[in-house]
């Protein structure tokens, strides 16, 4: 389809410049500023960016589908509007992490004790999160334990334009992202020595990178199949480490961290390693789907997911 492209290819036109200067706008006046000022810039963004609203209804639409019984957004004009401005307070927030906002004092992390007792084992392990919710959240927790020491790992394409905006209202110490292209060798010694030290690497694992688009796994996600990446799967195989699933949405003021076991390892046999990649992959899919009856509106993949070329 003529408007099918990939994620990693599409410009956040005015984005970066729109959310420095509501950034600006948050630190000077405060929230009520902040909100005052998004409006305007947001319904302007929203107006702009028929690529991203088309994403955002055809989202909608599927969500409601498949879940018709769970009183979902139904796709239309003003929920996709609501889409955009969850996105725009995620990212607010996700700088406000940083600049020592009370939001970590908003965190109900129910499952907390799951990850202590991997914390207690002196191993760390596989984190597998999504564009789903707030992971900066998650990191920003980690600064007030200790013993959580948590790695995001990153594609380039996706990362440098928000890494540009937190140098900028932040610094450099805050920036611990790890960017990668590709899956090397060396990536993957260097994680392995994380891991072993007790860290925990966690994976946006639902976007295919440009870098790599042959290696994904066809999966039936919201009633129509789409891509996902087989690369995380193929690291926590590597790694041979516990995996859990890690998600951070908001709800109200606050967010609420949901964090389950996904795996005691990743086995990826030789003889059936497709097929085994395919069927992890299929399991991160429902996850996915099951967080999104949470957060319905914090689905931040505003491109064509289910047509990616």
């Amino acid at each position: 389809m003529a408007d099918s492209q990939r994620w990693s290819e599409i410009r956040e036109n005015g984005f970066l410049t729109g959310m420095r200067f509501l950034f600006l706008v948050y630190r000077l006046g405060g929230f009520l500023a902040f909100r005052i000022i998004l409006q305007p810039v947001l319904l302007f963004y929203f107006l702009r960016n028929k690529l991203a609203r088309d994403a955002s209804l055809e989202y909608l639409g599927r969500l409601q589908a498949t879940f018709p019984d769970d009183n979902t957004p139904a796709p239309g004009w003003w929920n996709a509007y609501r889409h955009f401005n969850a996105f725009a307070n995620a990212s607010l927030d996700r700088l406000a992490v940083w600049a020592n906002s009370s939001i970590l004092d908003r965190i109900s992390f129910p499952d907390r004790p799951i990850l202590l007792e991997q914390i207690a084992t002196g191993r760390g392990a596989v984190l597998l999160g999504a564009h789903i919710g707030n992971m900066e959240i998650c990191r920003g927790l980690s600064t007030r334990n200790p013993d959580l020491k948590l790695n995001i790992l990153v594609h380039t394409q996706h990362a440098d334009m928000f890494n540009r905006l937190l140098r900028e209202v932040v610094g450099e110490t805050a920036i611990t992202l790890i960017e990668v292209s590709d899956l090397s060798p060396a990536t993957a010694i260097e994680l392995q020595g994380r891991v072993d030290r007790g860290e925990f690497v966690a994976i946006l694992a639902d976007r295919v990178p440009a870098s790599s688009s042959e290696r994904c796994s066809e999966q039936m996600f919201l009633g129509k199949q789409a891509k996902f990446p087989d690369g995380p799967f193929i690291l926590a195989s590597l790694l041979k480490c516990p995996v859990y699933t890690l998600f951070c949405t908001r709800e109200g003021r606050g967010y609420k961290i949901r964090c389950q076991k996904f795996a005691d390892d990743i086995k990826l046999p030789r003889s059936s390693r497709k097929q085994a990649v395919t069927g992890y992959s299929e399991r991160y899919s429902r996850a996915l789907e099951q967080n999104l009856r949470h957060a319905p509106l914090q689905w931040f993949n505003f491109y064509p997911f289910w047509d990616q070329e």
